[in-house]
């Protein structure tokens, strides 16, 4: 076992054996751990002076779960063997058949296989807000365990099916309303209340109950068949190509049907498949592709504190500018809000208690919380509050005379040492700050709109931004619940310059002659969250103009141009702003497909004249996925390939976070090698030849497709290494 890992066992002189295990920092069931559960509990049956057990976590936690690092053996390897025994061995055999009982006391929390072991003792006890829950579908995976079984037992149904399914926690309080909890009490008295009620369980003053032969909670068997019945209709609206829910709803039918043993069993099969599954290996490996975003050498490696930041201004109260300041004040920090003129700065504040009251709206924050954080929002005209900010968030139109005008008077109005940061979607950097000469404090801090919802925050750095003030942006961008992916400094940055070519390639197919809302849905199918049209109409014309404008300037071989948005545009259509685009918005109903956009679409392709032959082309749906998606990996490659991201799974969060690419594919990267690096590039490369030089294959593709090397695999193993921006 390593050296931080251990399960200890102490005896008392009341008869009751403590067994404690540690693995920090949230005492994760290791196969070590769970080896030694197995010996301490062995030897406690063995042993004549035990009474009963007490089973806790060391550290104030009981435990978060299951030993996530074996399922990346096992996807590595392909071995289920890696697995152990868990359910059956040690939950059912060891401890809930044993012949002395054991009661379960938890602290801090109990997740996924931690929740599990307390449900196979014969009582639990926690201390006061303990989060409880089994989120073991966020992992592409089911409860193991038996947690299929035992939670419906324990807290019915219709809240084990919500537990499990949308991956909720608990707290202890609700815990003990349901009856997962049987007493929560005060830290100190865990333990204490814990041996006695262990010693009622085995003098029979308690009744002594295993969680899987009880019934008096499933209710009779067609109110449970009409519950699971509903809960298939619900996941296959909210998780189509997730197969996890409806396993999990199989199993848990089994137990209720056939009784608790039978669905343990029927668990541990369904949850050895589905650890092998794409799914799972999507989603693990997005698990720890977050977990490795923090690292960034030369910036988190090199001793350096964060510094703090209390007081942050942001200038611009347009859409992006009131989200960036909303998701500040959410947080506790001071937001300084400058516009041009007392109208504009109105409309500013009067949208950020918009957001509010939508978040209020949407239970995710109180009334109370809402006067809190618009007491933290000051709104000003001129620049005579900005000495006294840690940072300053520039969010104006994306015009650069403009933009370089602003930086040249903060270097004048701010402290020498406040960070100042642009909210540029697209320019570079550099052009930013060229007139300034604090180019060392001048950072990237790309927002995703609605900037207080979206959780990503891409840091863009240059080669002149410093260390800490790096350091400063990632710390305060956790603080503000946002997920900080650092990356170097090129027109579209990471995430707006791999995904160009997203809209390209679905312009480049309309004007193939594939209909536009067949488009939409195919992609909408493959996991987007709405196809690339949709987005268009919800993005705005104008966004769509001006972002094309800049790719088109820095990557003319390989933009196509449409006079498509124009057209648009000339027709009176300006997508959701004012109901009209390729739908039809109208309020309290979803979008529509508006038939009358296409005599115009009609037009743009006479105009654009790349049907071959004159005749639109026929796909299947995976085509149009893979001559929209295919394009998208073709730009990843290039930004790996110059050294613009750290790692390629950072692509992967980036694409999932700021993009809403599907996290059960893993990310752009990702889901690219699952396809294969061959195919392709051998699609690009057909298509390339017929449809001209936006579906090029770049060099790294090819590289990486003709010597068999993963797409993510690190630079050492490929003969040319990408020359770092970073």
């Amino acid at each position: 076992m390593a050296k931080n890992m251990r399960v200890t066992m102490e005896v008392g002189s009341d008869g009751v054996a403590v067994i404690k295990f540690s693995n920090p920092p949230v005492n994760a069931l290791a196969p070590p751990i769970l080896g030694g559960l197995k010996e301490k509990y062995v030897e406690a049956m063995n042993r004549n002076d035990v009474k009963a057990i007490v089973l806790t976590g060391e550290g104030g936690r009981f435990s978060g779960g299951f030993d996530i690092n074996v399922f990346q053996t096992v996807h590595q390897t392909g071995d289920i063997s890696a697995l152990p025994d868990v359910s059956v061995d040690l939950v059912v055999n060891t401890i809930e058949d044993a012949k002395k009982p054991s009661v379960a006391a938890i602290e801090g929390l109990a997740l996924g296989g931690g929740l599990e072991l307390t449900m196979g003792c014969h009582a639990r006890i926690a201390t006061p807000k303990v989060q409880l829950g089994l989120p073991e579908l966020t992992l592409g995976v089911i409860p193991g365990f038996g947690g299929t079984q035992r939670l419906p037992r324990l807290v019915g149904l219709p809240k084990a099916v919500e537990m499990m399914l949308f991956s909720k926690t608990i707290i202890s309080e609700e815990g003990k309303t349901f009856g997962l909890i049987d007493a929560v009490v005060s830290k100190e008295e865990l333990l204490t209340v814990a041996r006695c009620w262990a010693l009622d369980i085995a003098e029979r003053r308690k009744p002594w109950i295993s969680s899987l032969h009880r019934m008096d909670k499933l209710g009779s068997l067609s109110e449970a068949r009409q519950i699971i019945k509903v809960a298939r209709q619900q996941v296959k609206k909210t998780a189509p190509n997730m197969p996890q829910h409806q396993a999990c709803l199989d199993v848990i039918e089994e137990g209720v049907v056939f009784g608790g043993y039978s669905g343990v069993l029927k668990e541990t099969k369904v949850f050895n498949e589905l650890v092998v599954s794409d799914t799972s290996r999507g989603l693990v490996h997005f698990f720890f592709a977050q977990r490795a975003i923090s690292k960034v050498p030369n910036v988190t490696d090199v001793g350096l504190k964060p510094r703090p930041m209390k007081k942050v201004a942001v200038i611009g109260g347009g859409l992006m500018g009131s989200g960036i300041a909303t998701a500040f004040i959410l947080s506790n920090i001071s937001v300084v809000l400058k516009e041009i003129n007392p109208e504009y700065l109105q409309k500013g504040i009067k949208t950020i208690e918009a957001n509010l009251r939508g978040l209020v709206a949407r239970g995710k924050m109180t009334q109370d919380k809402v006067e809190k954080a618009l007491s933290m929002l000051k709104g000003v005209l001129d620049y005579s509050d900005f000495k006294h900010v840690d940072m300053v968030i520039e969010a104006v139109v994306e015009n650069i005379p403009l933009k370089q005008s602003i930086f040249s008077e903060l270097e004048k109005v701010c402290s020498p040492n406040c960070i100042l940061a642009t909210n540029t979607s697209t320019i570079d950097l550099n052009i930013i700050g060229e007139k300034t000469t604090s180019q060392d404090r001048i950072v990237g801090a790309h927002f995703f709109s609605p900037a207080h919802v979206m959780p990503l925050l891409e840091i863009v750095r240059t080669e002149k931004t410093s260390a800490q003030v790096i350091l400063d942006l990632m710390a305060v961008g956790k603080t503000i619940k946002k997920v900080p992916v650092v990356v170097g400094n090129c027109t579209g940055f990471a995430v707006n310059r791999t995904f160009f070519p997203y809209s390209q390639g679905a312009h480049i197919l309309l004007n193939l002659g594939v209909d536009v809302f067949r488009i939409d849905r195919a992609i909408s199918n493959f996991g987007m969250p709405m196809g690339p049209f949709q987005l268009q109409d919800l993005a705005g014309y104008g966004v769509a103009m001006a972002v094309g404008k800049e790719f088109a300037t820095a990557f003319p071989d390989r933009t196509f141009r449409t006079p498509l948005v124009q057209l648009l545009l000339k027709d009176g259509r300006n997508g959701k702003n004012n109901g009209k685009g390729y739908y039809i918005y109208e309020k309290g109903s979803k979008p529509k497909p508006d038939p009358t956009v296409l005599p115009i679409i009609k037009e743009s392709m006479r105009l654009t004249n790349i049907m071959p032959g004159g005749k639109p082309v026929s796909l299947s749906d995976q085509e149009i996925v893979e001559m929209i998606m295919f394009p998208v990996v073709n730009e990843a490659c290039r930004v790996m390939d110059e050294g613009y991201v750290v790692r390629a799974s950072d692509l992967d969060v980036a694409s999932v976070l700021g993009m809403s690419f599907p996290s059960y594919r893993g990310g752009i990267v990702f889901w690219a090698d699952s396809v294969g690096a061959a195919h392709i590039y051998k699609s690009l490369k057909k298509w390339s030849e017929i449809y001209g030089s936006f579906f090029r294959p770049s060099k790294f593709l090819e590289e990486r497709a003709t010597k068999g090397i993963p797409l993510g695999a690190p630079a050492s193993t490929s003969q040319v290494a990408p020359k770092s921006r970073l």
